[in-house]
């Protein structure tokens, strides 16, 4: 895992909220109802977006200091990642998981949590990678919890 921080701006927009842009990296924009989910969804964007060049072996650009544009606020994140962060294939919802596997809901959670499968959050969602659930269901199975 990587650290990195870089500039974001935020534009308010008439009908409220602020949109989002990491002028490091182009084309990396995000929105929020607040600032504070503005910044947060920037931060994600911007982990999003590092995690594709890595994954794709492309060159990481280095973070620099911009003046403000007129009637912009600048605030800075911080986030960490790695190529693991993209998830490839189809993905089911966290619910179609635990009927695949035989498992709770919160199973489920536990298992992305510790790395026995693969998935992400979207917004209040979660999906797992089908290929993690083929996986899973693959493996021999033990009695007790699940060990990483």
């Amino acid at each position: 895992m990587e650290s990195f921080a870089y500039q974001v701006f935020l534009t308010p927009e008439e009908g409220g909220g602020f949109s989002t842009e990491i002028p490091d990296l182009p084309g990396c924009y995000s929105q929020g109802d607040d600032i504070k989910e503005a910044v947060e969804m920037a931060a994600d964007a911007g982990k999003t977006y590092i995690a594709a060049l890595m994954k794709d072996g492309d060159r990481i650009p280095g973070a620099t200091v911009r003046a403000v544009p007129e009637g912009d606020r600048e605030a800075w994140v911080f986030f960490e990642t790695d190529e693991s962060y993209i998830v490839d294939g189809p993905v089911v919802s966290a619910a179609q998981a635990a009927r695949d596997l035989n498992v709770s809901p919160g199973r489920v959670s536990h298992m992305l949590n510790s790395g026995l499968l693969d998935g992400y959050r979207s917004g209040r969602r979660t999906y797992v990678t089908q290929k993690s659930i083929d996986a899973r269901l693959a493996a021999p199975r033990s009695a007790g919890r699940p060990k990483k």
